[in-house]
């Protein structure tokens, strides 16, 4: 199971010793990948060798103006294989749908073909919302949609009826309607995985098996789920 991991440490409060004992351990524990924030990334770099290294881009907002996003994309690409890039929120909820279109495809351009996650934060979306926004990071290139940043507002999720963390209904949906749509897109679900059950029940409700070039699965704690 430890081979659809992303072991994330995405503290703001983390020191460079927890992040490099923290690359120490995805090595050790042999995850898919060790998600880090951008400022950390040179420090973890060589220290990994058989596992990938994953930064967030524009984390935990998806606030920053598409330029800006752009850039930073692609001096991330420089040094990780993949880039978990929160999708611009507030253009999703303004359902300024032609604005978040070239700001996806400009960013995953600007990826150089690393792999690259759009967060789309399902936990402030409605059904219609997820839906658009689904078809156009599929319309970008990217290659997986990931559920949330784990970070979310559990008071403004609870209005739109939400979960914050992971379920395997919402694992369920939406590779549902990626099956449906016939869209070539991995599904990463992220947010309150700490147990090997909560992991197993995510797995079987996607159903893509467990090849990470189709899952994921996003945890602070990869230990927990031997």
């Amino acid at each position: 199971m430890l081979h659809l991991v992303d072991y994330a440490l995405l503290k703001p409060y983390l020191t460079l010793e927890e992040v490099r004992l923290g690359a120490e351990k995805a090595e050790k524990l042999g995850v898919a990948s060790f998600c880090v924030n951008p400022v950390y990334v040179p420090y973890v770099r060589d220290l990994l060798r058989r596992v990938k290294l994953c930064a967030v881009v524009d984390f935990p907002f998806g606030a920053m103006p598409t330029p800006l996003r752009v850039k930073f994309v692609s001096w991330v690409a420089d040094w990780a294989e993949e880039l978990d890039v929160v999708a611009p929120i507030g253009l999703v909820k303004s359902r300024r749908w032609a604005e978040v279109r070239r700001d996806l495809i400009s960013v995953v351009g600007a990826a150089s073909g690393r792999l690259v996650k759009v967060i789309v934060e399902e936990p402030y979306l409605t059904d219609e919302e997820r839906h658009r926004l689904y078809d156009l990071v599929a319309e970008s290139g990217a290659h997986f949609i990931k559920s949330s940043t784990g970070f979310a507002e559990e008071a403004y999720a609870r209005q739109l009826g939400n979960p914050v963390h992971s379920t395997p209904e919402r694992a369920a949906a939406i590779a549902r309607y990626v099956r449906e749509r016939g869209y070539k897109l991995g599904v990463k679900m992220a947010g309150g995985i700490r147990t090997k059950e909560q992991a197993r029940a995510l797995i079987e409700a996607v159903g893509f098996g467990e090849d990470p070039a189709r899952l994921r699965l996003g945890t602070s704690t990869p230990e927990a789920l031997l």
